[in-house]
């Protein structure tokens, strides 16, 4: 779900036009893996998770939905990215380009080939 808002795999044209291709910006691409990096590692940048959740016995406790932080990592605000995690980024940049990249229609239709047939 995160990967699909930062770099969308669908509603692309399935064959691009020559000359159409644009470099991204990499201010932009830096900015979507910081944060992805929120989402994979919220400890280490001072956000909720799942580890740290008080548990209460005597009380009814409504576990918070870690798969949408995107309330919570605003309402943080900007900060910076731990030493720790810059070695990260380089993978997660490249996880989130070869999301990007990968053809899921395509490999749907080889793997689960429908019974209907196409008109």
């Amino acid at each position: 779900d995160v990967l699909n808002r930062l770099n969308p795999a669908y509603f692309r044209p399935t064959q691009p036009q020559a000359g159409a291709y644009q470099d991204p910006d990499p201010r932009e691409q830096a900015k979507k893996t910081r944060h992805l990096s929120k989402y994979i590692f919220p400890l280490q940048y001072g956000l909720s998770n799942v580890f740290s959740q008080p548990s209460a016995a005597k009380e009814t406790y409504k576990q918070p939905n870690f798969a949408d932080r995107e309330r919570e990592i605003e309402l943080f605000g900007p900060c910076k990215t731990p030493k720790r995690l810059k070695d990260v980024l380089v993978l997660l940049d490249k996880m989130i380009w070869r999301h990007g990249k990968c053809p899921y229609k395509l490999l749907r239709d080889k793997v689960c080939t429908s019974k209907v047939s196409k008109l």
